[in-house]
């Protein structure tokens, strides 16, 4: 939480680009930065490609309530699970299953939190949109890391000399 170095980082569970930098940047971002106290990521919403995009993204919210220390793992899982974009996989009963599959999450506290809080949680959503979108996010994946915009599914030698540049 103390890391000197930030980076907002704007996606969408249904988009192959994100899937992209999850798979093969953001391991290594974790890896190199993360963990040594270097970079703090804050994962924001830019859900724009239809309702399973929704479905996720009120499902992320509830997990981080739940179980913080999960979120990733089940962030993670999220897009290795990920097909086509829109290809059918994401409904919100697809991601109640999934959930139910990670350790040490309450699928069923998740899903309670998602009948009962889902307007508080769409209206946190469309901030985060509306966030991105001010700050010159404009698809996904975005991020903004130090003062770097970063857009699209750019390589991680580009996330890496931007966090460098911010430390």
């Amino acid at each position: 939480p103390a890391a000197p170095a930030v980076m907002a980082y704007w996606f969408d569970y249904q988009c192959p680009f994100c899937r992209q930098v999850e798979l093969t940047v953001m391991p290594k971002l974790i890896e190199d930065y993360v963990k040594p106290g270097k970079l703090r990521i804050y994962f924001k919403d830019f859900q724009f490609l239809g309702p399973d995009s929704v479905a996720a993204a009120l499902a992320a919210r509830a997990v981080w309530e739940v179980a913080p220390d999960k979120f990733y793992e089940w962030h993670r899982a999220m897009f290795e699970k990920q097909d086509d974009e829109n290809g059918g996989w994401g409904t919100a009963e697809d991601v109640a299953a999934l959930t139910a599959t990670i350790a040490g999450i309450d699928a069923t506290k998740v899903n309670e939190l998602v009948a009962t809080r889902g307007a508080e949680y769409q209206r946190a959503i469309d901030d985060a949109l509306t966030e991105g979108k001010t700050m010159g996010i404009d698809g996904t994946p975005g991020a903004i890391v130090g003062s770097q915009l970063i857009s699209g599914a750019a390589p991680y030698a580009q996330f890496r000399g931007a966090v460098e540049d911010a430390l």
